[in-house]
């Protein structure tokens, strides 16, 4: 047990030794730090072996909106999506692999297949054609989505070489990502990512004839 205890001990002081931190910041085209950017690492070396997240990601359907508007979530895991207003939904994904489709009443919970494919996914609602929403799928376990001060720091298992890429759904050029290229030591690491044009309006989550029923519905 004794030997045990110390091994584990000697494990764990050998991951904080070798882990890495990386903190990463972005701005805009006038130097801004701009929060709610998606960021995520990618090891050079591979995918092989990392961990896995099995938690679903929670979406809400509230005041007739998702939300959060864009989320990211790992390959792997699932969407639970939670209605929390007093009308049924039809919510859908627009396109790409992960393809899901379904009515969700009001309370009602509504958990998804695991999303098998790394893609952005687009989501609306058939009742209510301003909803809109995007979810990015990953295929690495190092990713979020940057705070008030733009920023996100990882805690990276070991050093070397990652490609760190921004996402968001208003980013308006290919992929609607940017990635750079960046040299992990066992120090703490600073990266800026600049996005090179200005984001683009987040549609306005409001139709002009909102309405409540629909006898099919």
């Amino acid at each position: 047990m004794k030997y045990l205890f110390l091994m584990t001990t000697a494990m764990l002081v050998m991951f904080d030794v070798l882990s890495s931190q990386l903190i990463v910041n972005v701005i805009d085209t006038r130097d801004k730090d701009i929060n709610d950017i998606v960021v995520y690492a990618r090891p050079i070396e591979g995918i092989k072996h990392l961990p896995l997240n099995t938690n679903a990601l929670l979406i809400n359907q509230k005041d007739k909106k998702f939300s959060p508007y864009i989320t990211v979530l790992q390959k792997g895991q699932a969407i639970k999506f939670v209605n929390q207003d007093d009308i049924t939904h039809h919510i859908y994904s627009v396109s790409g692999e992960n393809r899901f489709e379904f009515k969700i009443q009001s309370g009602v919970e509504q958990m998804t297949e695991p999303m098998l494919v790394a893609e952005e996914i687009a989501m609306g609602c058939n009742i209510h054609d301003w909803m809109s929403g995007y979810t990015l799928v990953v295929d690495t376990p190092y990713y979020g989505k940057t705070d008030d001060l733009g920023q996100l720091t990882f805690t990276l298992p070991h050093t070397g070489e990652y490609v760190i890429t921004a996402w968001h759904p208003q980013l308006d050029v290919e992929n609607n990502t940017i990635s750079q290229l960046v040299t992990v030591d066992n120090s703490i690491n600073n990266v800026t990512i600049a996005l090179p044009k200005k984001l683009l309006p987040i549609p306005e989550q409001k139709g002009q004839d909102e309405f409540n029923f629909i006898e099919e519905y």
